[in-house]
């Protein structure tokens, strides 16, 4: 490859066009021969740039702190995107060339594929600034500076390579970057799908951000949550005595009022029972039932309350694992199973 003729070429269409464009269109060229000299260059920079820019300095987000990605993430991320972009110049170099003859112009789809990928030159170069994430709004207004140079520069080229009318260039331009733009967010979202803000999903495991000095993986929270399910699902099947397995094992019910109340004890220790409450809700077969008393004698208060979430089994697992009992100097607080509940 030679890196000082593509150096070149890259300073003469950015900064002499009009001389530029004919040459380019007299080049003997195949389709082969643009993407290995120019294209798979030229679109490689944003893609990487971004893969060590958020590798190496991370992404800040207001109120958040620093995000930070894993290897794995950024790298499907950075080659997805080039792939795809790959794909992109050379459908949108076929489409200008089905579409050249509406407008007076010749199908050609190696010269259509000079004036795509050469007009692109400007937003691949902005690309490098990508390696500083902190520059994000500097980069997207030089961004859009270099897609209106692009545009110019399409406009321009299409005039020469596939001999369009002047009079015609202006609506055949129009007409490309229309296209462009709707194959450019479906390029986005099957990017995303493969692996960029999926890959922030769904490799969440490796993904973590600090804030104020501290440092949060996400990846620990993903392992966590799967062990905690695994955990109550196995607790669940045995505290229940396998009732998921077997259909016909009637589901528990919590208390009725009637029933929970009488767990209230009529009094304790030098306190006589108060106001008394029972209820039993949800919805559908969530249901929850509950019952509290207050004692009391002179300047000495105490609330207790029963709860049964027999119904909820999810819950139900959950607190097997969380059984506990506190005593602080206001109150005690105890939580436990009994009989399957």
């Amino acid at each position: 490859m030679d890196f000082a003729r593509l150096i070149a070429r890259l300073r003469a269409i950015l900064l002499n066009p009009r001389a530029t464009w004919p040459e380019i269109a007299a080049e003997p060229s195949s389709i082969g021969s643009v993407y290995t000299g120019w294209v798979l260059w030229l679109a490689a920079i944003t893609p990487l740039a971004t893969f060590i820019g958020l590798g190496v300095f991370g992404m800040s987000a207001p109120f958040i702190g620093t995000m930070r990605f894993g290897f794995g993430a950024l790298f499907g991320q950075m080659l997805s995107n080039y792939l795809l972009t790959l794909l992109l110049v050379f459908v949108m170099a076929l489409i200008a060339a089905a579409l050249a003859p509406s407008f007076g112009a010749r199908n050609d789809r190696v010269q259509a594929l000079k004036a795509i990928a050469y007009a692109w030159a400007p937003v691949w170069i902005v690309g490098v600034l990508h390696l500083i994430p902190l520059l994000g709004a500097l980069t997207a207004m030089l961004t859009l500076a270099a897609l209106g140079y692009s545009v110019w520069l399409l406009w321009l080229g299409l005039q020469s390579t596939l001999d369009v009318p002047h009079e015609r260039a202006v609506a055949y331009t129009a007409v490309i970057i229309a296209i462009a733009i709707v194959l450019g967010l479906v390029i986005g979202w099957s990017s995303m799908m493969l692996s960029g803000v999926g890959a922030l999903t769904r490799g969440s495991e490796s993904f973590s951000f600090q804030s104020n000095g501290k440092s949060v993986d996400l990846g620990a929270f993903a392992q966590a949550a799967r062990q905690m399910q695994a955990t109550g699902a196995a607790m669940q099947g045995k505290s229940l005595g396998g009732a998921e397995a077997a259909p016909n094992v009637a589901p528990l019910k919590p208390l009725a009022p009637d029933q929970i109340s009488t767990l209230l004890p009529a009094s304790l220790p030098g306190l006589a029972r108060g106001a008394m409450d029972s209820t039993r809700g949800g919805i559908g077969t969530l249901l929850i039932s509950s019952a509290k008393a207050d004692y009391g004698s002179g300047a000495r208060r105490i609330k207790l309350s029963i709860t049964d979430m027999a119904a909820n089994r999810g819950m139900l697992a959950l607190i097997g694992m969380v059984q506990q009992d506190q005593e602080t100097a206001s109150g005690y607080h105890k939580v436990f199973r009994q009989d399957g509940r």
